[in-house]
């Protein structure tokens, strides 16, 4: 083991982008942080988001990645002071489980000094969350469209517009994804898939061209969020009033209940979230308003040297 410690940062994630389900999806600058040093035993602190929710033995989420990649590499993690500072909400479908998956993996990386690419890291990552939507923009930065079902997953990374803004509602409830997938129809008709496969490659290229004029058609979707729409009572409201615009892409965040407007510049960004304010008022949620740009570098490591 390195003697040095070490600071990850692990930036929050949409993904879908409404058509491109289980597929697309887009690093935000908003950030988990962990430190990683070495220890007499293995102890984990939490602050922020989570902190009086999530495990701090083994169970953790963090922990138990970074278990998995010491298996499979056939090495033993040391004991670790694990101080975690968590920025992403709990469940609200940013991403917060592939933060806390590609934290643990890269923990391990520099702890064990393995140097693994980072295809490699997003492979094992899709294998623990049961999908890459979210892990391949957390670990890659910027837009990325993965290719479930190949092995080893492609992933295909795109540079969003320098002037694309992200606005986030995020509801003070939230759901588990566990949850967000059981509605999810086992078949779906036909035309219903050809729907969205014209409209997630036109998302992509939106979003990376800055054609800002067909986001608002092209982030529609079929496949899953009219299933998961009656779970988030008044999100579609606060949807159908951004929809209204006309001038922006809207979509869940992931499962949600986050709704991720998609805009040019700070000055639209303002607009739709006194916008997006105003819907989720009239109907009784409360939430919070983020206006985010896209990360571009994904999850970072940065040695802190020998701890004191």
């Amino acid at each position: 083991m390195k003697p040095e410690a070490f600071e990850i940062r692990v930036p929050a994630t949409t993904a879908n982008l409404g058509p491109g389900f289980d597929s697309l999806g887009l690093a935000l600058r908003l950030y988990n942080r962990v430190r990683v040093a070495p220890a007499q035993e293995t102890v984990l602190d939490i602050e922020g988001q989570g902190r009086d929710e999530l495990p701090r033995d083994q169970t953790n989420l963090m922990i138990r990645a970074a278990a998995e990649l010491a298996r499979q590499v056939r090495k033993e993690l040391p004991p670790l002071h694990w101080q975690a500072r968590h920025s992403i909400p709990l469940a609200r479908g940013l991403g917060s489980s592939s933060a806390a998956i590609v934290g643990g993996l890269l923990a391990a990386d520099a702890v064990l000094d393995l140097n693994l690419p980072r295809h490699r890291l997003v492979h094992l990552a899709a294998e623990i969350e049961g999908h890459p939507d979210n892990v391949a923009p957390a670990l890659l930065g910027g837009l990325t469209i993965c290719l479930p079902q190949s092995d080893p997953i492609a992933v295909l990374r795109l540079r969003p517009h320098r002037n694309l803004r992200i606005v986030l509602l995020i509801p003070d409830f939230h759901i588990s994804t566990e949850a967000a997938r059981r509605v999810l129809p086992s078949q779906v008709p036909f035309q219903d898939a050809v729907y969205n496969l014209s409209r997630a490659a036109a998302v992509a290229a939106a979003l990376r061209d800055g054609q800002w004029h067909i986001l608002a058609q092209a982030t529609q979707d079929k496949l899953h969020q009219p299933y998961r729409l009656p779970l988030m009572d008044g999100i579609v409201a606060v949807m159908r009033a951004v929809q209204e615009l006309g001038k922006c892409g809207v979509a869940l965040s992931g499962s949600g209940p986050t709704v991720s407007a998609f805009c040019e510049g700070q000055t639209m960004a303002k607009e739709i979230a006194e916008v997006m304010k105003t819907a989720a008022r009239r109907q009784g949620i409360i939430a919070r308003i983020l206006v985010r740009r896209p990360d571009g570098y994904g999850a970072l490591v940065r040695p802190l040297g020998s701890p004191a």
